[in-house]
């Protein structure tokens, strides 16, 4: 990141997964997580709470669910076959 960038955190499990998954394109990952970063935090100042994993889960397997729309990259859960949010896949 340059030094006017955003700052943010990430936990390792989740960064360790995305790293693996966007292998040489490091740039495109970072500005996808900053977007990502920034709707969350907007959502959240909204009063919008994204679900826990378990409760993710539990709707997987009630709904037989494949895939995960509309969550952001750092908390898509890995157990869904794909993930994304329109045209941006996980």
């Amino acid at each position: 990141m340059h030094a006017a960038a955003q700052r943010w955190t990430i936990a390792s499990s989740s960064w360790n997964l995305l790293r693996k998954q966007w292998l040489d394109r490091k740039q495109e990952q970072i500005t996808v997580i900053q977007e990502g970063t920034k709707r969350t935090e907007e959502r959240e100042e909204a009063e919008h709470r994204s679900p826990t994993w378990s409760i993710l889960r539990a709707l997987q397997k009630i709904n037989k669910a494949k895939r995960l729309e509309g969550e952001a990259i750092m908390s898509a859960p890995p157990f869904f076959q794909s993930a994304g949010r329109g045209d941006l896949k996980l």
